[in-house]
């Protein structure tokens, strides 16, 4: 759905500046805002230049003046799409990711700090895993956008958008982090809240995620830095509801419907394997549904 440095020195060169980002507007409802209303302002809004320190407070928000940002609360709804406006575009490979974290009670999102183990990540973005290395969908793309989860409980948010760059990753401090916060308040009849990671915090500067060489060898796989996706928790429940089911029904615990035990000249023997194959395709589409439900319900982030 996943929400950072040092100024670079003032005589950057123009190629530096078009190859580095920043998130400044919010596009709500087709609305693209104006720079800055609802997105805090970052120390890299001329520069452009990314976080590389993963223990850097600039990795949260990368705010130019965090407490006086001068930055808007945006009223949104939950299952909504909430984007940004990306300046310059996505001009390096690597993995997006959203965090969310609710304001407190008597914070707003214009008074939240952030601090705590607040983030929870509701998108990660993963890459195509090819013979010739990793690709991600991002690069390249002006605008990325997220679902806000639905079950989520009323209340002021900031909502972190990140990408991390991994073209110079091979080396400790080569990742570079692009990243901003927007101030929302989210309405809607869910009820979750949900305890989360801090940052900075969340990520080593070890992490396979962080730390990788993408160029030799090549890759065939990528772990995402930070914790797992919120979304994730609620489908692993509804799986282990699915199998405990299962094995209820076959250790006789729930009688499956006389259909299934009684076939005109079935032998026990024949009844049982006529029940076990019901129970293997009771199996087979609750899993469909699952991954369905997994592919439907998790945020698209382009």
């Amino acid at each position: 759905m996943k929400c950072l440095a040092v100024l670079a020195l003032l005589g950057i060169t123009q190629a530096h500046f078009l190859t580095h980002t920043t998130q400044p507007g919010l596009i709500y409802n087709g609305v693209t805002e104006a720079d800055w209303t609802f997105v805090r302002e970052t120390t890299n809004h001329y520069s452009h230049g990314p976080v590389q320190d993963v223990t850097d407070s600039q990795l949260r928000c990368y705010e130019l003046q965090p407490g006086s940002n001068g930055a808007k609360t945006k009223n949104v709804n939950a299952g909504d799409k909430v984007g940004f406006r990306v300046d310059g575009g996505i001009q390096h490979p690597g993995p997006l990711q959203f965090y969310m974290a609710k304001a407190p009670s008597g914070s707003t999102a214009e008074t939240f700090n952030g601090d705590g183990a607040v983030w929870f990540k509701i998108y990660e973005e993963h890459p195509t895993v090819t013979s010739s290395g990793l690709t991600w969908a991002s690069n390249g793309q002006q605008t990325v956008d997220v679902t806000i989860p639905r079950c989520l409980a009323p209340g002021y948010y900031l909502l972190r958008v990140e990408h991390i760059a991994l073209h110079s990753a091979g080396s400790t401090g080569g990742a570079q982090f692009y990243q901003g916060c927007a101030q929302l308040y989210v309405s809607g009849s869910g009820t979750k809240t949900f305890s989360g990671v801090s940052i900075p915090g969340a990520y080593s500067a070890s992490d396979p995620g962080i730390l990788i060489n993408l160029y030799w060898p090549i890759p065939t796989s990528y772990k995402n830095p930070g914790p797992a996706v919120v979304s994730v928790i609620l489908f692993a429940i509804l799986i282990f509801v699915v199998f405990i089911l299962a094995f209820v029904i076959q250790s006789g615990g729930i009688n499956l419907p006389p259909w299934t035990k009684t076939f005109q000249g079935a032998t026990p023997e024949q009844q049982t394997e006529y029940s076990a194959a019901l129970l293997s395709v009771i199996l087979i589409i609750s899993a469909i549904i699952i991954a369905a439900g997994i592919y439907i319900t998790r945020s698209k982030a382009y």
